[in-house]
């Protein structure tokens, strides 16, 4: 893979000389023994964070995990996070979503983490998940949870229209048929036509690859055969009134959640918090299924994030072990699950995050939606890739498709129009580019 300044390999070493600096100077442990803990600094927006910070500290006497709340990562956390490392403020450990993590290595934001023994927790993850954090041969953050897509449905609408979730894109087609016959105020889904991170789960599920560095070059193309069907795809069922095109959660999304107008919807995991807090007095109607596919079992990933230690962490080691701790622990599991329905990205943690959220969350009891989710991370292709900048990409794609989505040709014309953009963008900045 190679930048418009220099390679992974280049990126590495010069992140390797940099903690021999650090170590050298500053001692492993920042702290003497009779100083009492060292404080470590945590900066992140996602729900659960407070509550797992708390529980590392309630459980370690060497370490104190300082939380810190910040605007969401695209909303200017992002940028709090990039200036900080650039002025020497650093803080030691941040949340950094897979898209990102590209961005914040070829920007120098973040460090490897191989020589903090990172590698032996490779085995705990699904293959796609560990390649969104190893690049050109090296580990730049901690899987801490995935995204993989699910179908979200009213059970208890379905029971009434005698209908099943539908197992093929057809069927889905299908049955928003009859959904639309029968209930001619309701549509089985709404599409988030300014969502950008659904839609590359989408093609991300239906086998395209936007972005493909084997060759050291930026290969783009968000126009392949894959991308272009799924996007015809939900062009037709949009333009025929089958589906909603419009924000998800917005007043008239909840409203046609709260009555019944929109029946399911197309989620990952943490989707089920946002329902409970936007509609909770629909607990215990929803069910949750595969997502329906092209040509056999497959989901995409649509959000999660990581754990990353920027350049200039004041306690790298430190920080790692929280991170550790984070990604590996039932007891980091049991502080969020109250909280967040955000799935684990360490599999081995798979059976104490299906018990704490039962327990915890009324809106995922009876739903089954653990069991399908975890069929579903084992289901995600693995070689999709992300762009060197997904948080510029991501805004211009989400405008593109708010102008576009809901006409004939929509979303076909705005992934168009986002690839000539992006392979523009890139050539600007430097980057060796192939379309």
């Amino acid at each position: 893979m190679v930048s418009h300044r220099r390679s992974w390999n280049a990126r590495a070493l010069l992140a390797a000389a940099t903690a021999t600096l650090m170590l050298a100077s500053c001692g492993i442990g920042g702290s003497g023994a009779d100083e009492g803990p060292t404080t470590v600094t945590f900066w992140s927006w996602t729900s659960g964070s407070q509550e797992m910070a708390d529980r590392f500290n309630a459980t370690h006497d060497d370490i104190r995990v300082v939380f810190e709340q910040i605007p969401a990562g695209t909303g200017g956390g992002y940028s709090k996070m990039y200036n900080a490392v650039r002025a020497g403020k650093a803080p030691d450990v941040v949340n950094v979503e897979y898209p990102q993590v590209p961005a914040f290595v070829t920007h120098e934001v973040i460090q490897p983490l191989d020589s903090h023994g990172v590698a032996d927790l490779r085995d705990a993850y699904p293959e796609w998940a560990w390649n969104q954090v190893a690049l050109g041969g090296e580990v730049y953050a901690v899987p801490k949870d995935m995204a993989p897509q699910v179908f979200l449905y009213r059970a208890d609408l379905f029971d009434e229209l005698g209908i099943e979730p539908p197992s093929t894109w057809q069927e889905f087609r299908d049955t928003a048929e009859r959904v639309r016959a029968e209930r001619p105020d309701a549509v089985l889904a709404t599409l988030g036509n300014t969502d950008a991170g659904l839609i590359a789960g989408l093609a991300w599920q239906a086998g395209a690859r936007w972005f493909d560095t084997s060759d050291n070059v930026w290969q783009v193309n968000s126009t392949d055969d894959a991308s272009l069907e799924m996007a015809r795809f939900w062009d037709e069922i949009i333009g025929d009134g089958l589906v909603n095109a419009e924000p998800v959660f917005a007043e008239k999304h909840i409203a046609d959640l709260q009555e019944g107008r929109s029946l399911a919807m197309i989620a990952a995991p943490w989707m089920a918090g946002n329902l409970s807090r936007f509609v909770p007095d629909l607990a215990g109607r929803w069910g949750a299924a595969p997502l329906p596919t092209w040509d056999g079992v497959a989901a995409g990933n649509y959000g999660g994030s990581t754990l990353a230690i920027p350049e200039g962490a004041e306690h790298p080691e430190e920080a790692m072990e929280f991170a550790r701790w984070v990604a590996t622990s039932p007891d980091a599991v049991a502080a969020a699950a109250p909280v967040s329905t955000g799935m684990p990205a360490n599999a081995e943690l798979f059976d104490a995050w299906r018990t704490e959220l039962e327990a915890a969350n009324p809106y995922v009891q009876g739903t089954g939606l653990p069991e399908v989710a975890l069929a579903a991370a084992e289901s995600v292709p693995p070689s999709w890739e992300w762009g060197p900048d997904m948080t510029e990409g991501f805004a211009r794609l989400i405008d593109e498709m708010a102008t576009s989505v809901g006409r004939r040709g929509g979303l076909e014309s705005a992934l168009r129009r986002w690839q000539d953009g992006t392979v523009d963008q890139l050539r600007l900045r430097g980057f060796d580019v192939r379309a």
